[in-house]
């Protein structure tokens, strides 16, 4: 039954798993890929002579009239441009970026690589549907691990027989020890890119069975607070002095809603430690109608397992934290996924489907 599971399940997902771990492993140097993209005659990054977000956000207005900024993130050395996230009149997305040094906008055409990181996240399906689906497939990923470990296992006397490949026999012996050596040594990473897919499609409700077992104390949002605000209408750089002083240690990495769209909440993201670190910092949230402050999230400041386990999601999902000796691995390992699944065909191949093609060809002849 267990192997009948895994059989079926990874001819089914054979696909997706090639596509998701190929693109996973482009994703991990998502920053690198599109430096290259950018458009030529940029200035370069220099923190000291940085332009304003205010200077930018006039730049945007005056290069697309109409249009509103939902998303803003600063530069740094690792993508030396401000990137923007906008929508048209009629509410269409599109993608832009500013000049570090004098603000000046331009239209960002859509590449190669935001068609990789489109699919890694939505499958290119949009948000609403493509992540759930890779949810689903995230839970079919897990339950392949799980029925893979159980087939591996060879007894306490042999066990160790399956950690490696020998090449001294024919490639389909070699294929069978690469399929199971492949397994072991990226379970744990691919079981975690499992649960970790499944907390981006649902996290609402992995949240609250994380939150069941383990309460959760730094990484639960906090709720709104009552401030007092002023009657004026609220500007940005109203917002952004009250963000700096939230988080006087921090410095603005990026911001939602910098439109000020009174529809949604203003966030700014106060990065604690180095530009490439999303897992420490102030997330202040400012009512965007009135400019009050609505909370004040320390992100990072982990109390519990459960605090642990929601704050890792996204730095192992992605190897973004530890600098390039493990995003070089991470990438190696989206590659083994990859190899794991086609391994996994050709066993396929080589206990049956061969001898059924043989039979037909046969019967042809």
């Amino acid at each position: 039954m267990v192997f009948q599971v895994h059989l079926w399940l990874g001819i089914l997902l054979s696909l997706y798993v090639v596509l998701i771990s190929l693109s996973g492993a482009l994703m991990v140097y998502h920053d690198t890929l599109t430096r290259s993209t950018l458009p030529s005659g940029l200035a370069p990054y220099d923190q000291a002579h940085t332009a304003s977000v205010p200077t930018v956000m006039a730049a945007a207005q005056s290069a697309f009239p109409g249009a509103t900024v939902t998303y803003l993130h600063m530069p740094s050395a690792r993508l030396p441009v401000f990137q923007l996230q906008m929508l048209d009149p009629s509410k269409k997305p599109f993608a832009a970026v500013a000049d570090p040094q004098t603000g000046h906008v331009v239209l960002l055409p859509r590449t190669w690589v935001d068609v990789v990181y489109d699919f890694h996240i939505e499958l290119l399906l949009g948000s609403s549907h493509g992540v759930q689906w890779n949810g689903a497939g995230a839970a079919g990923l897990l339950i392949l691990a799980l029925t893979g470990i159980l087939l591996w296992w060879r007894g306490l006397k042999t066990w160790w027989h399956g950690m490696g490949v020998s090449f001294r026999h024919n490639w389909r012996r070699i294929n069978y020890d690469l399929h199971h050596a492949l397994g072991l040594w990226t379970l744990l990473i691919v079981s975690w890119w499992a649960l970790s897919g499944m907390y981006f499609a649902w996290y609402g409700p992995f949240t609250k069975a994380v939150n069941t077992v383990s309460p959760l104390v730094g990484m639960q949002e906090p709720k709104p607070q009552e401030t007092p605000h002023s009657n004026e209408p609220p500007t940005l750089k109203a917002i952004l002095d009250a963000a700096q002083k939230a988080s006087p240690r921090g410095r603005l990495t990026y911001l939602f809603n910098p439109s000020l769209s009174p529809e949604e909440e203003v966030n700014a993201y106060m990065n604690l430690r180095t530009p490439e670190n999303f897992g420490h910092a102030d997330i202040v949230r400012f009512d965007a109608k009135t400019g009050a402050m609505v909370s004040l999230w320390h992100y990072g400041q982990n109390h519990s397992a459960g605090d642990w386990i929601l704050w890792a999601m996204q730095p192992l999902h992605f190897g973004s934290l530890w600098g390039p000796w493990v995003r070089a691995l991470w990438f190696l390992f989206g590659i083994s996924l990859a190899g794991l699944s086609v391994s996994g065909l050709l066993m396929y191949w080589n206990r049956y489907l061969r001898f059924r093609w043989r039979d037909l060809t046969m019967r042809r002849a």
